[in-house]
Parts: structure tokens; sequence; C-alpha cells
């Protein structure tokens, strides 16, 4: 099934030059060559905090529990971006928890995994196409909350899925690793794909992108991250009337 199909520009070494892509879903029999571009993409990255990379273990099982990949192909047949979605229900990482979900809407949980680009495709906004089309499927499936988590690092991934809905709801240190035993600062976005919209905003504030504890008790006090700055350095935190 194809979701979309175009043109992209491709990075030359001299220029840039159009090239078709195929936009379609991808799973198991695609999961050693999204296992290879996430790699290749890793092993780039200057700052590797930014992507906690997927296991060929830990994408076997969610592939198998009903998790699903979007991935882009160029006109070549060549994996150039994925974008890979989990259901989490009643495991223990679902990032519901940290929001406290209620116990029915965890069972209504997506999460928005890694999204890979390799690097002769950025600047095509593949992160937000594939985002554009996973939220209606999403939906489709009968799923009401997306989560995710970003590192306040990757201001590029932070503006896509700000630009499409999704708020910072919490900041903290998640996945502690032996060499990050406190963990990497992540902000954890949600959209309500039900919530009705028209909701007053009672303030507005503007905050650094690496201003931790300045965020951290904004939410504590009821705001929200709703927008980044153009600029990518600033957050726009806002607090709707009536929140505690």
């Amino acid at each position: 099934m194809i979701l979309q199909a175009g043109q992209l520009k491709k990075k030359g070494s001299t220029k840039m030059v159009l090239e078709p892509y195929l936009m379609k879903p991808i799973g198991l029999a695609e999961l050693s060559e999204i296992q290879r571009l996430q790699q290749d993409v890793y092993d780039q990255l200057l700052n590797k905090s930014v992507l906690v990379t997927d296991s060929y273990e830990s994408m076997t099982q969610d592939l198998q529990a009903g998790g699903m990949v979007i991935g882009v192909y160029n006109g070549n047949g060549k994996l150039i971006a994925y974008r890979f979605i989990t259901f989490p229900k009643g495991e223990a990482h679902n990032l519901g928890m940290d929001l406290n979900l209620t116990t029915p809407a965890l069972s209504r949980v997506a999460h928005l995994e890694t999204t890979v680009v390799h690097p002769e495709y950025r600047g095509n906004h593949l992160q937000s196409q594939t985002l554009g089309v996973a939220l209606p499927m999403i939906q489709q499936q009968g799923y009401q909350h997306v989560l995710c988590t970003v590192s306040p690092m990757n201001p590029y991934s932070l503006y896509n899925v700000m630009s499409h809905g999704l708020k910072i709801k919490l900041l903290k240190r998640k996945y502690a690793t032996e060499e990050q035993k406190d963990g990497l600062w992540r902000f954890i976005l949600h959209r309500d794909l039900q919530e009705k919209h028209g909701i007053q905003i009672d303030q507005w504030l503007n905050v650094g992108l690496t201003e931790f504890e300045r965020q951290s008790n904004l939410i504590s006090n009821g705001f929200q991250g709703v927008s980044l700055s153009q600029e990518r350095s600033a957050l726009h935190y806002v607090k709707y009337a009536g929140a505690l």
C-alpha cells in the first residue's frame, strides 16, 4: 500500500538533485534494513545522546505486538527514512504512566518512537510528513493518546512534533544506562486526538530551551509547552483557564 509518493531533494556533491520517493508501511520483513539505516544515522551523530536506538529484538517484539513502521524509499528502492510507532498498553514503559493517565486511557496510548532520516535527504520535512500520515492511522486504529520523548538537544525533532499538536507535559530524566546512570533529559509530549479546541489561555510565557529548572517549575504549576520559536531557542508555555 502506497501512502504517499512524489519527489525529494537529494544533497549531491555540487548541487541538489530531485529523486522520486515512495512512502509505505513496512514491518518485520524489512527489519534488517531498518536497523542498518538506524545504525548508519547513529554513527554519524555528533551528539549521540539525542537518539536512543531500538534493538533488533525490541523492535521485533513491538512489531509482533501490533507496532508499525512507515518507511520512505528512494527511486532505487533504498530505505532512506522511517517512523516507528508502538502501542504499549499495560507495559511498564508506557509514557502515559509518567503523566498519570487512567488505566483505561493507558490502553489507548500510541508511542512515537524513533524517526530516522538519511543525511542526504534531510531538509525534505520527512519527519513532519511521516507524522502527518501516521496520526490518522493511529486514530483509525482506535488509539486516542499520542506520546513521545524528545531530547532538548534535538530542537528540529521537537519543532516537528509540536507543530502537529503535541504539547510538553513533563521534563524528566529517562533511559538510564551504565554510562548514564541518571538518565538523559527528555521532554514528554502528549496529544489527545479527541481533545476539544477553544480552551481559553490564561497565561503565556517564553522560556529558554535549556532552562530546565524553570520549565519544571512551570509544569508543576499547570503550564504546558505548546510551541517552539522558529529560531529553535525558546519554548512557549501556556496555562489554560481553570488549570490547577
